[in-house]
């Protein structure tokens, strides 16, 4: 049962949404304590040392072919890994929610258009009613249903660290299907880990001798950790890559306007808010957009190499 989800794209695509969800609404939290490039730091060291007994022999036996495409990996290291997580922790300390989320919704059309020219995709204008509708959805339930708090936006330094996250979200995206095949997946997803912990320990350690913040160490703090962790660092990342490989960036991207709707159910839980009308408008604009956007789209024929 487990193996047949596990094979399903659409599955692993809501897992991983719903996981970054949640780092959304935890992250946000954590960084008011935790520095950025720290916080990032923390969360992939503690996602390397859960996946190295699984996959850390494999990665092991395809370690010339890695140095061999030690660009590759860097690249993706720089972009998924390492970029795009610190951004954005870095931009919520700057802008606020419905700044960043509206952002973050831009990330399919941004991997649509970079798929046009880093696979040579061809554009199926079809499909942009489908994503303008999703985007609607997203833009419904973080204005809280409120025309005035979309025309009051303005852009801050917050608002452009969160461009360049989403930015480096969708090189990530389009590289994982470039480069499709040429590794297995599990042991790229632990090289790309190990070269972003080369990274962010020099970064870590340059933002803690300027910022010179002690950190203080609850228990609420160190299971906002263990979550980001493992659920959206181990399981989303993992889930992600695997879809990419099953149907491309271009269907996989629609997904990511999930993320704002269990951000929502996140903050229910966890925030103590409320779900109300604007949040069910929203979530069925989104859903109805990313099955008209997958529908129109057809699968990818590139395959990357998954290995159990």
């Amino acid at each position: 049962m487990v193996k047949t989800l596990w094979k399903s794209p659409y599955i692993l695509l809501i897992i991983a949404t719903c996981f970054w969800g949640g780092n959304f609404v935890v992250g946000k939290t954590l960084v008011t304590e935790v520095p950025p490039f720290l916080l990032a730091l923390m969360r992939w060291i503690l996602a390397l040392l859960v996946i190295l007994p699984f996959w850390g022999a494999e990665c092991w036996r395809y370690r010339k072919q890695i140095m061999q495409k030690w660009r590759m990996t860097l690249f993706l290291s720089l972009t998924g890994i390492a970029g795009f997580n610190t951004l954005t922790y870095i931009a919520v300390q700057y802008t606020g929610s419905i700044n960043a989320s509206l952002m973050n919704a831009a990330t399919p059309m941004m991997i649509v258009v970079i798929s046009l020219f880093m696979l040579k995709e061809r554009i199926n204008w079809s499909v942009l009613p489908a994503i303008l509708l999703s985007l609607f959805g997203v833009i419904w339930i973080i204005s809280r249903g409120s025309w005035s708090a979309i025309a009051g936006l303005s852009f801050n330094r917050g608002d452009l660290w969160m461009l360049a996250a989403i930015g480096c979200w969708a090189l990530y995206s389009v590289g994982m299907k470039k480069f499709a095949g040429e590794l297995p997946v599990h042991a790229l997803f632990v090289a790309t880990l190990v070269m972003a912990l080369i990274v962010l320990v020099p970064s870590s350690v340059a933002e803690w001798m300027i910022r010179g913040s002690e950190i203080e160490w609850t228990a609420g703090l160190v299971s906002g950790v263990v979550f980001i962790g493992i659920f959206p660092s181990l399981l989303s990342f993992t889930a992600w890559n695997a879809a990419i490989a099953m149907i491309g960036p271009s269907r996989c991207s629609g997904f990511l306007n999930l993320i704002p709707l269990f951000s929502a159910i996140f903050a229910t839980f966890f925030a103590g808010e409320s779900i109300r009308a604007y949040h069910l408008i929203g979530a069925v604009l989104i859903i109805t957009g990313v099955y008209f956007m997958n529908r129109r789209l057809k699968p990818s024929s590139k395959r990357m190499e998954i290995t159990a």
